[in-house]
């Protein structure tokens, strides 16, 4: 499971520790609401989210640009290099913005410098104040130095509601946009390493052989020998990168492909059991209808046999006739009604073995077991 690690930023009550809190999924940070400093020093924390282990480290909230430099820049530059965050998240919250407060921002974005600027999201708290309005309308309504820190994040951008931090979608969104720049990123510096390496390999293949000599600008054979090793290491650990990334891309089409594979498998076998429940329906509704016509047929005939018997009967036996008759009768729908549903259990019973014969058909592996099970039994 590859691991994740943001750094939050921002000024002091902005609300970085409490969308900590909202990203880990617990209670890890010491959050107030308060425009005063609750994080005095840089803290670190994680937590399994999404399957995917996710280390936040919350830093202490500025006023600005020159106590930024003095007392925090120091303590976060040494926690970026020791946890080596692949993204920073820029906590701004919902609501005016002066003109000084953008400017601090854009200094301390500037003293960061760009490679923290490739890796860095804008993070909007407080996403209940929008109310109705999308975050698009209300940046059209902000200081146009705002939108110049949007421009210089690459317009990347998302909205926290840390009141409501069971909303997993905004969770999971924020993710998604997070996992997708570390992949650019990734992608870019490997681009940049091939073709650094293509440019160094035709620099030293445009000088003449003739020129080359043993100590080519004032460099011994084993300076030379030296550098080589060096350009090979790098080769060698940009190969190993690029096959790694690969690799993980490679494993995530697998993946993919497996699941979309399974999926068209439980279609078709839904598609088959409907189709046999479809017919199986029609079948006891056609089997039905022949046993309620027989059975009219069946009270026909005895109501025909028992007008003769009225008949002949005197007054004094005709009630024990019509007992008879109707105990007859009654016998024989209890026998009717046992050979309908004996000839229902047949029919089911056969619609049973063609269902069981058309899976085999629809599975290739069952077939190829009832093929090789006749082969065996060819053979013996």
């Amino acid at each position: 499971m590859e691991k994740l690690t943001i750094v939050l930023l921002g000024k002091q009550g902005a609300g970085k520790s409490a969308s900590g809190n909202t990203l880990l999924g617990c209670d890890s940070f010491l959050a107030a609401a308060s425009s005063k400093q609750v994080t005095r020093a840089c803290s670190v924390r994680h937590a399994t989210v999404d399957q995917q282990i996710i280390e936040v480290i919350d830093t202490p909230g500025w006023g600005d640009s020159s106590q930024f430099d003095t007392e925090m820049k120091p303590n976060i530059i040494k926690h970026i290099n020791q946890y080596k965050p692949q993204v920073f998240l820029l906590v701004l919250p919902i609501g005016r913005f002066t003109v000084e407060e953008t400017k601090t921002v854009l200094n301390i974005l500037k003293g960061l410098g760009d490679e923290v600027i490739k890796s860095m999201i804008v993070l909007f708290t407080k996403g209940d104040d929008l109310e109705n309005r999308t975050i698009e309308d209300y940046l059209k309504e902000s200081h146009t130095d705002l939108e110049k820190i949007i421009q210089i994040c690459e317009k990347r951008y998302h909205v926290f509601n840390n009141k409501n931090s069971k909303d997993r979608q905004q969770i999971t969104s924020l993710l998604k946009k997070i996992n997708d720049l570390v992949e650019k990123n990734e992608n870019t510096k490997v681009m940049s390493e091939q073709k650094k390496m293509t440019q160094n390999r035709q620099a030293d293949n445009s000088v003449p052989e003739k020129i080359k000599s043993p100590t080519e600008n004032g460099k011994s054979l084993d300076d030379q020998g030296s550098t080589d090793g060096k350009e090979r290491k790098e080769l060698e650990k940009l190969q190993e990168f690029t096959k790694e990334n690969m690799e993980k891309q490679l494993k995530t089409i697998k993946e993919e492909l497996k699941l979309m594979q399974q999926k068209a498998d439980q279609m078709e076998q839904l598609q088959q059991e409907q189709k046999f429940l479809n017919g199986l329906n029609q079948k006891f509704k056609d089997l039905t209808r022949e046993c309620m016509k027989n059975v009219k047929k069946q009270l026909t005939t005895m109501k025909e046999e028992g007008k003769p018997m009225q008949q002949k009967a005197d007054p004094n036996e005709q009630l024990q006739q019509e007992q008879k008759f109707l105990n007859e009768l009654n016998q024989k729908l209890q026998d009717f009604t046992k050979e309908c549903m004996k000839n229902m259990e047949k029919q089911l019973k056969t619609m049973k073995e063609e269902r069981k014969q058309m899976l085999q058909k629809a599975d290739p592996r069952e077939q190829l077991q009832q093929e090789k099970k006749k082969s065996k039994e060819l053979e013996t």
